[in-house]
């Protein structure tokens, strides 16, 4: 892409030896989409022929149909729904003025590319390739739509927002792959690169290498963010549209700063954005949770702290650094107080210049967390307080997590209880029942539950949960892991030689 766009800084003997090497794909034939918007170029034998489709017989048709329809649906989506200006005309290269996709033999691992040529109007026309196989981790016809989405985004941003594809890659491969997800949600190759974003969640949000792909997650929590708060499906979506717009009137805006000013249009705060984004973040995984933050959470990977420690009253301090942009997540396990209970405090560092221009400066910090209240210092939940000391302090902003739920201040009171929940348990409805249990400082109970006759039918040495009540979790099932029949049953969990009984009632239909 770089050579094509400085393509007249070259000699004419190397332009002539470029532009043999960069000359469009030569195809059989070419048929147009059901539009009539795009033209597909694909030979019908040899190493290029299409089979999105293999072992069937008709896999060159449907290959095709199916391809062309990936590109028209792109574009309702991009163009018609989302109001994307289109890309300019290719001035009639092709054979005509649709645009052009090539389908040729990539290899293995490739999806497809964005081509960018120079139109007479200073303007950047382009075209694309395709694998003529997608032997990927999405492969065949769903790696086909994907790569459409993708593709046909880049298509639009060369050639109607930021001319050609020469700053700020890292937002044109967000872009074009949150595109997939919002154009085709059911498909989720996307999954394949979050890895890479959450175990370095401490990487600068602007860095170039990698490419940006994992980062699609910040786009996909922007759509997700406002249909969830608000109820409003677009508005995510437009503002990552605005953010385009944004650099399209200014070709020297970085695109971070052009995300800064899209947010700011709506009253909101890049550095408070950004550190909710770290919040939603957390609540991937197993520790996702029903109708809040990612719908397809449960689907993600867990983030990676920067480091977890044992906190040990009344205060610790801990100096670190930051990059901008970016969300550090420090864990703290509070065990010294008696209960197992964890804290997760998300810190941010909002520094939008930093973040878009060299040397990308560090911001040092002192993270402190206590007991006991100072001044300056912020209540986290009970008697934990932070304090953030830093010469950049006006960058950074913290959020805190306790025992998996955000805190603002307040107070959790734990309850001692005397009765087993819920009553009655019925397999088909309650995964889990909660039986009462004492504290203890190792955080571990042990539980037996008999039959009304007095015979052990579970003992198991088990985890105290101490959020809002204390209690030992079971699900219903005896040492051999089968369902006990329709009775009553005794409990009896035992903490550091502290025992508590009582009744619980099995009902098996």
């Amino acid at each position: 892409a770089q050579i094509r766009l400085r393509y007249d800084e070259f000699s004419i003997e190397q332009q002539n030896v470029i532009s043999e090497i960069l000359s469009r794909p030569d195809r059989q034939t070419s048929i147009v989409s059901p539009s009539g918007l795009f033209r597909i170029h694909f030979d019908t034998t040899g190493i290029n022929k299409p089979d999105y489709f293999p072992g069937n017989p008709n896999s060159l048709q449907l290959s095709l149909d199916s391809l062309a329809i990936a590109f028209d649906s792109s574009y309702n989506y991009e163009i018609n729904i989302l109001n994307y200006l289109p890309p300019p005309d290719d001035e009639g290269d092709g054979g005509d003025d649709r645009y052009d996709v090539y389908i040729s033999r990539l290899g293995s691992r490739y999806y497809g590319w964005t081509d960018f040529e120079a139109r007479s109007d200073g303007k950047y026309k382009s075209y694309i390739t395709v694998d003529n196989l997608m032997e990927v981790p999405t492969p065949g016809i769903n790696g086909v739509r994907v790569t459409a989405a993708h593709e046909y985004h880049h298509a639009i941003q060369g050639g109607s927002y930021r001319l050609g594809p020469s700053k700020d890659l890292y937002y044109f491969e967000v872009t074009s792959t949150s595109m997939e997800e919002f154009v085709y949600d059911s498909i989720n190759d996307y999954y394949n690169y979050l890895p890479t974003y959450f175990l370095h969640p401490d990487r600068r949000f602007t860095v170039t290498n990698p490419d940006g792909y994992e980062r699609v997650i910040w786009n996909v929590y922007l759509q997700e963010r406002f249909l969830q708060d608000e109820g409003d499906y677009f508005k995510g979506l437009d503002i990552i549209k605005r953010s385009w717009e944004l650099m399209r009137d200014d070709y020297n805006r970085p695109a971070i700063e052009a995300i800064s000013l899209a947010l700011a249009e709506v009253g909101i705060s890049l550095k408070n954005e950004f550190n909710n984004f770290g919040i939603w973040c957390y609540f991937t995984g197993y520790r996702a949770k029903d109708g809040e933050y990612f719908g397809e959470g449960n689907n993600y990977p867990l983030i990676r702290p920067i480091s977890t420690y044992e906190f040990t009253p009344p205060k610790n301090s801990y100096m670190l650094n930051i990059e901008a942009i970016v969300n550090n997540y420090l864990v703290f396990d509070l065990s010294s107080s008696g209960f197992q209970d964890t804290l997760v405090s998300i810190v941010t560092n909002g520094d939008i210049e930093s973040g878009a221009y060299d040397p990308f400066p560090l911001i040092d910090y002192e993270y402190s967390l206590m007991t006991e209240p100072e001044e300056g210092a912020n209540k986290i939940i009970n008697d934990y307080y932070s304090k953030i000391t830093s010469e950049n302090i006006g960058y950074l902003l913290e959020a805190d997590i306790f025992n998996n739920e955000v805190t603002s201040g307040g107070e959790v009171t734990r309850e001692i209880i005397d009765y087993a929940f819920p009553q009655p348990f019925k397999y088909v409805t309650n995964p889990f029942m909660f039986i009462p249990a004492k504290n203890n400082s190792s955080g571990y109970a042990s539980l037996n539950v008999y039959s009304i006759n007095m015979e052990l039918v579970y003992s198991q040495k088990t985890k105290i949960f101490t959020t809002d009540k204390i209690v030992v979790k079971w699900d219903g099932l005896d040492n051999n892991g089968d369902k006990l029949p329709t009775g009553v049953y005794i409990y009896a969990t035992e903490s550091d030689e502290q025992i508590l009984t009582g009744k619980i009632v099995i009902y098996y239909e």
